[in-house]
């Protein structure tokens, strides 16, 4: 299973992204929601404070187990700057430090600055279905994370 965070825009308090969720041999993603996490930066490698940032882009490895939104929830393990952020959800926050919340985009037709989430707990739901799927058929777990979308006014 990869999850794909395509970002689309960032600034000083959050970082947006469109997340896919693709499981192995597929032609289409199962899930297309958003995601949301703390202040943008465009790094790849470590530096003081990258941890009140959002995830460094990549490849990362996931893992799969607890992770305080879920029994069977996803976490990057380790990746630059940053331990054990999972993939949640939380009904007053858009975002949080050690975390990517999920959910359906409330306001699609809004400009992107002033997008909202909602309906985390259904987009939970509907990823620990398919990470039960994906963990049986044995496979490998990442997060593949990209900023081309991300437009140089927002750059921070």
């Amino acid at each position: 299973m990869i999850i794909k965070l395509h970002r689309y825009y960032g600034d000083e308090a959050v970082t947006k992204s469109v997340m896919e969720v693709w499981m192995d041999g597929e032609q289409a993603p199962r899930m297309v929601y958003e995601a949301r996490e703390v202040r943008f930066r465009d790094y790849a490698e470590v530096f003081p404070g990258a941890s009140g940032c959002c995830l460094p882009y990549g490849k990362w490895p996931l893992k799969v187990g607890s992770n305080g939104y879920s029994i069977m929830g996803l976490r990057v393990a380790r990746c630059p700057g940053h331990r054990n952020v999972g993939f949640g959800w939380n009904a007053f926050r858009q975002c949080q430090p050690g975390a990517v919340m999920m959910g359906e985009c409330t306001n699609p037709e809004a400009p992107a600055e002033e997008r909202r989430i909602g309906c985390g707990e259904r987009v939970l739901r509907r990823l620990e279905e398919l990470t039960y799927k994906a963990f049986g058929r044995g496979e490998n777990f990442y997060v593949e994370i990209d900023n081309e979308s991300i437009s140089e006014a927002n750059d921070i």
